[in-house]
């Protein structure tokens, strides 16, 4: 019976019991246990949303861990983990979609004022407001990996000027797509609307700080569902009280959840959404994890391992 250690940050044991259930279907017998437990340090493999890394360290026999999202840096944090084991991440279509579809919302509200029609509503006013042309917009995305790829066509679909930006070169049918320091510079320039979908490395940590924002044209909108540590968040706040960031869209946060005292909840051009962007859904992912798992078990590495040296 294939023993695997289980965590994932918040949650409790009907998530557990889910994954076990839906990876079930695709590796019978499979048996999750705590990673907290003593049965884990029987596991192979370890499936893994924030975890305490020290703990991790004490599992002798693992061969490979699996990070229950698109992200690994909760994983790679601090080089505790033995860089001889492998690190597989989630890449699922649905959670491309489902980025997509929140991204493409917080696009349109920004363009269609919709947060001000709120207000109106709020005090009875009945009045058209000023609708941003699209036709005129330009929007970059910062990192057009597996999930951000989608969202460009999605949003180029959608009849907007998209360009995208990543660290190393990337060749995408239908997209004009940069890399490099000198062209990041550039799309913040010229764009109008700013989509964060990195990864978080040693290369995109305050990636967006004072001088980013700076760069940016005033009135520019700010959409953030990267990581948090790539936003210098008091940086972000001054831009947005000056004007030069007009709207802020942010799903994820330095430290979360976020706490009650961040003086982002303060600032009203700034919208809170609690890291929901694009969740893991076990029916979608069971599948591609299930694989994962029975390739550890026979020593070989899964589709979807990262690359330790670039950190994604």
């Amino acid at each position: 019976m294939p023993v695997v250690a289980f965590y994932s940050r918040d949650s409790n044991l009907e998530l557990q019991d889910e994954w076990e259930k839906r990876l079930g279907a695709y590796y019978p017998r499979i048996k999750l246990v705590p990673l907290l437990s003593d049965q884990a340090k029987e596991a192979i493999t370890a499936l893994l949303w924030k975890p305490p890394l020290q703990r991790v360290r004490k599992l002798s026999n693992l061969k490979g861990l699996i990070s229950l999202g698109q992200g690994v840096d909760h994983i790679l944090k601090d080089n505790l983990i033995d860089n001889k084991i492998p690190v597989v991440k989630i890449v699922d279509p649905f959670m491309a979609k489902s980025m997509s579809h929140w991204v493409i919302l917080s696009v349109l509200n920004f363009i269609r004022d919709t947060f001000g029609y709120y207000d109106q509503q709020k005090n009875k006013i009945y009045r058209s407001r000023k609708e941003i042309n699209f036709s005129s917009l330009k929007i970059a995305v910062y990192g057009i990996g597996a999930i951000g790829s989608v969202v460009a066509k999605d949003l180029k679909h959608l009849g907007f000027k998209v360009e995208g930006w990543s660290r190393t070169e990337k060749n995408i049918t239908g997209l004009n797509s940069f890399n490099g320091k000198t062209k990041f510079k550039e799309l913040l320039k010229k764009c109008d609307i700013h989509i964060c979908l990195l990864p978080l490395t040693n290369q995109t940590y305050n990636i967006f700080n004072n001088s980013a924002f700076k760069i940016m044209k005033p009135g520019s909108c700010f959409i953030n569902a990267g990581r948090g540590e790539q936003v210098v968040e008091k940086h972000l706040i001054e831009n947005c009280k000056s004007g030069r960031i007009s709207s802020a869209i942010l799903d994820v946060y330095r430290k979360e959840p976020l706490s009650k005292n961040s003086k982002l909840w303060e600032q009203k051009n700034i919208r809170i959404w609690p890291h929901v962007a694009a969740e893991t859904n076990p029916e979608t992912a069971a599948k591609q994890i299930a694989n994962a798992i029975k390739c550890f078990e026979n020593g070989k590495l899964p589709p979807n391992t990262i690359e330790r040296k670039l950190g994604y």
